[in-house]
């Protein structure tokens, strides 16, 4: 496993846990067509020298506040199960640099995860990929790339399009719109979309 402060690249993949493509409220199987995308990114990272994994899973409780607002999504990877990286990418957990829970829909919040960031001294390039597009990505890319800029850390962060999914409710969250919607504000604030990763 390679020290924080030796990763120059880095890969985040986030939610791609049960409670988003297996089963429950916002389970949507069709999520996992972007699991080979991710494993390509993944194994491209982590075949370089200096590069790194990290893994962040909703990992919520009856009380979490999110699940009880009047306009939230309601209950979602609550059990253990739901909680699991899906089976296809839990191998890469022993790979990883860390894995990370979180209560919220943005992952940078998650304990330990800025105290991660700021021990990476050398990091040039962080690959966000996962679900769900218009939420926990957009989310989570946002506000890295303003704590980062806060830092003065000159990080590339980057998007891959054919790595990164959302869920779909019909008349509810048109997976494609909220896809395009996500897309769109995460280009206006800096963070690069790219089709694939070479």
């Amino acid at each position: 496993m390679r020290k924080l402060e030796e990763i120059t690249e880095a890969v985040f993949v986030i939610d791609m846990n049960n409670g988003f493509c297996e089963k429950g409220k916002l389970a949507d199987p069709s999520i996992k067509r972007i699991v080979p995308n991710i494993r390509k990114v993944i194994m491209n990272t982590l075949i370089r020298k200096n590069g790194g994994l990290f893994i962040i899973n909703d990992c919520h409780t009856e009380k979490s506040v999110e699940l009880t607002r009047e306009n939230g999504y309601g209950s979602h990877c609550i059990t253990p199960e739901e909680r699991k990286t899906i089976k296809e990418l839990a191998i890469f957990e022993k790979y990883a640099t860390n894995v990370f829970y979180k209560n919220s829909t943005c992952g940078i919040f998650a304990p330990g995860v800025m105290e991660t960031l700021l021990k990476m001294k050398n990091i040039k390039k962080i690959i966000i990929t996962g679900c769900c597009t218009d939420i926990c990505i957009m989310n989570f890319t946002l506000a890295l790339r303003n704590f980062m800029d806060e830092w003065n850390v000159d990080v590339k962060i980057e998007v891959p399009i054919n790595a990164v999914d959302t869920y779909h409710i019909p008349k509810i969250h048109e997976k494609e719109e909220a896809n395009q919607f996500g897309f769109e504000v995460m280009k206006r604030n800096g963070i690069r979309l790219v089709r694939e990763m070479n």
